[in-house]
């Protein structure tokens, strides 16, 4: 499970940023849009709870105070909805109103701002409250009320005979509205009051939806793949590697609606700067663009260095290189100079149609004839030239071919072919090539000859010694059996018997790597539970161990270990591997013994720490060497290298790695399906 979530946390950290972008740029978009046609106090205006703190409240009910305070308005219209209620007076006598009981002092169920004129200043409450609508007693703008009374808005004479009332619903509903005929003085019409309530409360849901939704959730997005950097890297060479299997060539082609697209994203940048608004397009255009050239240069940065590996070009060379190379030497030079005759004759050709088409008998006398003429023999010559060079090159690939079919028998041992011709140009390096053949057969045969003499010596020395040796031992323990011997002889007869069997060993020892070095060692290879020989080993050495003052861990598998080999000489070989870590080991030290199944093989690992300082270096599976030359315990230096004989012989693996002081060993064999046939009773 952890591993599958971190495989796809790469993938998470791309659409997080993918995503974030994305919506940063549409929430920029928008809100530029939004600003730029609404402004700021618009946009603040849709989320206003209260439709009575908006500009465009204010804004009406300016436009409506200033229509009741003209005259002519008065005649020709009347406000039929209820959202607004008004009564307008002159010198005492009203002169328009829809509420004939609207009042100054008290506001009408459902209402709740008032706005009274006196004919000098205007007085607004709100819910009860008085509004400050002049502030310091001068008008700066949109962001106060656009009412007589500041001291820089002069007022007309006239207002001075007026009074207005104005009330105005705390929560707006809709009329339907008709005109009546348009020739009457009576229009109807309305306040407006509900399309200014509806307006901010439509408004809102899209700058939710297309501005600070896109840029919460960009932002959150965008750190969150900031947050995942190391994750958005590796998704970042995932998919480099992927775009650097596309073939360089589709990349250069893909560069042209690329420049497009880019064109069509700056064209709706400016539109975008112009127009103040935002398209669909513009939605399309740029992402498209941005990711198109982060996927380019995502690719620059991780394959810049292999931009060329993955081309049509390059792969028709590679398989064109490919075929060559399974051509012979000869043939490969035939084929270049091919090629070269092929490159040649556009210019032979071109020189020869020149020649023919403008040749015309009133260029007899010009220069320009002769030099037509010129270049046709030079082309002509150039094509003899490169036939005769083909001829050559056809002879010498030839002689490569032989010479390359000579050094291939003389590493086969196969006879050599005949020789070159004498004016042959490879016929020094033939020669030569002969030369080296008779001399390194002739010293290996010297070198064979001595190995054969030497394992020939020491198999029959060793043979030979096998029988007195025996003797040796067997009177040895005859003496020690013998009565009323001095106790200083029966500690020579002691010593004697612990050399003779120590040189019995060695010769043992001798006798049987030199039978493996001639491949006559015989073997039994048969189905083996490697596991149980390892803890039969391990039982039969035990005393040993107890006696060496170490302490050996064995991690061995509960069930078998099934491998091809011969039991006896694979217990001879952890035989000198356990020997060889008890009485080299340090002191005190542990030995650790583990077998393990990788795949369809089984490993044996034995790794000790050395009491002697280990060579660097040193092979020692090679016959008669030791860790420490200085060593007097007996040892022949042969215990590894039976060992990896042994192991080879039985189809495994032997290997020895140091490193500082610790020295490990290490048995491999194949698995096998095979399984021993069950004894039959007799």
């Amino acid at each position: 499970m952890d591993t599958k979530s971190r495989s796809i946390k790469p993938a998470l950290a791309f659409l997080a940023l993918f995503f974030g972008v994305n919506l940063l740029i549409l929430a920029l978009a928008a809100g530029y849009s939004a600003v730029h046609t609404l402004g700021w106090r618009g946009i603040s205006d849709a989320f206003q709870s209260d439709y009575q703190n908006t500009a465009d409240f204010r804004h009406a009910i300016s436009s409506w105070f200033y229509s009741f305070a003209d005259q002519d308005w008065q005649e020709q219209y009347q406000l039929s909805d209820k959202n607004l209620l008004y009564k307008v007076t002159r010198n005492g006598e009203t002169v328009c109103t829809n509420a004939d009981d609207l009042s100054s002092d008290a506001l009408p169920e459902g209402y709740n701002f008032l706005l009274y004129f006196d004919g000098k200043t205007v007085t607004i409450q709100k819910d009860g409250q008085e509004v400050d609508i002049y502030g310091d007693g001068y008008y700066r703008g949109e962001d106060q009320w656009n009412l007589p009374g500041y001291r820089n808005m002069p007022m007309p004479d006239s207002y001075a005979e007026l009074t207005i009332t104005m009330a105005a619903a705390k929560e707006p509903v809709s009329y339907t509205i008709m005109d009546s005929n348009i020739f009457t003085a009576d229009v109807v019409t309305d306040s407006g009051l509900y399309s200014t309530s509806d307006y901010a409360a439509r408004l809102r849901l899209p700058l939710v939806l297309l501005v600070l939704a896109p840029l919460v959730v960009g932002t959150v997005l965008l750190l969150w793949s900031i947050l995942w950097h190391k994750y958005k890297v590796r998704a970042d060479r995932a998919i480099a590697w992927f775009t650097g299997k596309l073939w360089l060539e589709v990349k250069v082609v893909l560069l042209i609606p690329f420049f497009l697209v880019c064109a069509a994203a700056l064209f709706c940048l400016v539109s975008l700067y112009i127009a103040r608004y935002y398209t669909i397009w513009f939605y399309l255009s740029v992402p498209v663009a941005l990711w198109w050239a982060y996927f380019y240069l995502n690719d620059l940065r991780y394959n810049f260095g292999r931009i060329t590996a993955y081309s049509l070009c390059a792969f028709l060379a590679r398989l064109y290189r490919g075929g060559e190379l399974s051509w012979s030497a000869g043939r490969r030079m035939m084929r270049r100079s091919a090629l070269q005759f092929l490159a040649a004759t556009p210019f032979i050709l071109g020189c020869i149609v020149v020649f023919l088409v403008l040749f015309r008998p009133s260029l007899y006398s010009s220069g320009l004839l002769l030099i037509l003429i010129l270049l046709a023999l030079a082309g002509l010559f150039l094509m003899a030239a490169q036939l005769w060079l083909m001829s050559q090159n056809r002879r010498t690939a030839a002689d490569v071919d032989a010479l390359l079919s000579r050094i291939q028998a003389a590493g086969t041992g196969e006879a050599s072919a005949a020789p070159l011709p004498q004016d042959s140009d490879l016929r020094a390096a033939v020669e030569g090539l002969d030369q080296m053949e008779a001399r390194l057969r002739s010293a290996l045969s010297e070198q064979m000859k001595s190995e054969k003499l030497k394992l020939e010596l020491i198999t029959n020395v060793s043979h030979d010694l096998k029988t007195p040796l025996t003797s040796m031992v067997s009177y040895t323990e005859l003496l020690r059996q013998e009565e009323g011997l001095p106790d200083h002889v029966r500690d020579y007869i002691l010593v004697l018997c612990q050399k003779t069997l120590r040189l019995q060993a060695m010769v043992q020892d001798v006798f049987d790597v030199s039978k493996a070095a001639t491949g006559n060692l015989p073997v039994t290879i048969r189905p083996l539970d490697f596991a149980k020989l390892l803890r039969q080993t391990l039982a039969d050495l035990d005393e040993d161990i107890q006696a060496s003052g170490l302490v050996l861990r064995a991690a061995l598998p509960d069930g078998p270990v099934w491998i091809m080999a011969d039991g006896d000489r694979l217990y001879r070989v952890f035989q000198n591997l356990i020997g060889n870590a008890l009485k080299y080991s340090l002191d005190g030290s542990r030995i650790y013994l583990t077998l393990s199944v990788e795949g369809d093989r089984a490993a044996a690992v034995l790794q000790n720490t050395s009491r002697d300082e280990l060579p660097y270096g040193v092979d020692f599976t090679e016959r008669f060497v030791r860790g420490d030359q200085s060593r007097t315990d007996g040892g022949s230096g042969l215990g590894l290298s039976i060992a990896r004989t042994f192991t080879e012989a039985c189809g495994g693996s032997f290997s020895i790695r140091t490193q500082a002081d610790l020295f490990t060993a290490s048995v491999t064999f194949p698995l096998t399906q095979t399984r021993p046939q069950p004894e039959v009773a007799p």
